[in-house]
This record gives structure tokens, C-alpha cells and sequence, in this order.
């Protein structure tokens, strides 16, 4: 048994799937205080998603939020400053629906603003992505947003108080 990394019991952790997966996510926020969301439809559940995705060897996390939201929206963006950054641990979040991952992430949210409204195809849509939608932030309560949790600093985004709202958000659902 190693002395680093043992659970609170002194059990060894689980063998994790891979090395931490690091992504990087948009919020595009419009004049109408709508945001940019990925709908997903998988095995009969429906939940929403800020576009992006993993950061591919070579780019940095600002140029994998503007390839990925152009493959998944055909929308161009300009990356601002980095939001919050969220941590997921799969081991921590047994038997969720939502999140079937063996994946170690590391996310960082970044505010982005629309280079043009220009939108062209999609080019890369994700396998589940059912749609690109514009939702209100003063309704994202009548969605499944994940991760879970998310809502309260992007609400917050939407009134002005996300200087308030830690950039460290930890292991959100």
C-alpha cells in the first residue's frame, strides 16, 4: 500500500480508466441573456450541455473551445477569461444516470463571445447532440443541465454577480 492516495479507510482508490481527461467549455452568453446550449438525447434521456470538449495534444484550452464549438454549433467565437474550473471523479458519483463515464475530468469554463451570427453546419456534432439551442438563464431550471450544480454560477453569470461565484466550483455532479 502506497502512503499518497489511499481513502479515508486506508484502502487503495479504484484503478481509474485512463489518465484525467481535460476539456474545455464555452459560455456564450447573447444581448437577450440567452446561452448557448448542447441538447443530447441518449437511451430516452435528454439533458443539456455547454459546448466543447476535449483539449487535443497541441492546443491549448482556448483553441479547443473555438474548434469545438464550431463543430458542434458552426458557430465562431472569441475565447475570453477562464470562469471556473470543475473536476469530476467518477468513483465519487456511483449509479448517476447522467454520467455513465469511468473518466477522470478536468473542465475549464471560459467566457466567450460570438465572433459573427453567421452560423454555418455543424461539423463534428457530438453522436448524441440532438440540438443547438439558445435558452434563457433565467429558466435554466426547467432543464437537465449538466454537470448538476452548474446552474447556480451561470444564473449568477446572467445578473451580473459572477465576480461572487468561486472559479473553483471542485467534483460537481
Amino acid at each position: 500500500m502506497s502512503d499518497h492516495g489511499s481513502s479515508p479507510s486506508g484502502a487503495e482508490p479504484p484503478a481509474r480508466a485512463a489518465a484525467p481527461r481535460v476539456s474545455a467549455r464555452a459560455v456564450v452568453v447573447d444581448q437577450e441573456r440567452r446561452i448557448l446550449l448542447i441538447r443530447h438525447r441518449d437511451d430516452g434521456r435528454e439533458f443539456h450541455v455547454l459546448p466543447g470538449g476535449r483539449v487535443e495534444p497541441g492546443e491549448t484550452t482556448a483553441e479547443a473551445v473555438v474548434r469545438e464549438v464550431r463543430e458542434e454549433t458552426g458557430l465562431r467565437v472569441r475565447v475570453g477569461e477562464l470562469l471556473w474550473v470543475r473536476e469530476y471523479l467518477p468513483e465519487r458519483h456511483p449509479g448517476n444516470s447522467y454520467h455513465r463515464t469511468r473518466l477522470q475530468q478536468l473542465q475549464l469554463y471560459f467566457r466567450a463571445r460570438l465572433d459573427s451570427d453567421a452560423a454555418l453546419p455543424a461539423t463534428t456534432p457530438d453522436r448524441t447532440q440532438a440540438a443547438v439551442v439558445w435558452h434563457p438563464l433565467a429558466a435554466l431550471g426547467e432543464l437537465v443541465l449538466l454537470p448538476v450544480g452548474l446552474e447556480i454560477p451561470l444564473t449568477a453569470l446572467g445578473t451580473g454577480q459572477a465576480a461572487s461565484t468561486p472559479v473553483y466550483l471542485g467534483d460537481l455532479l
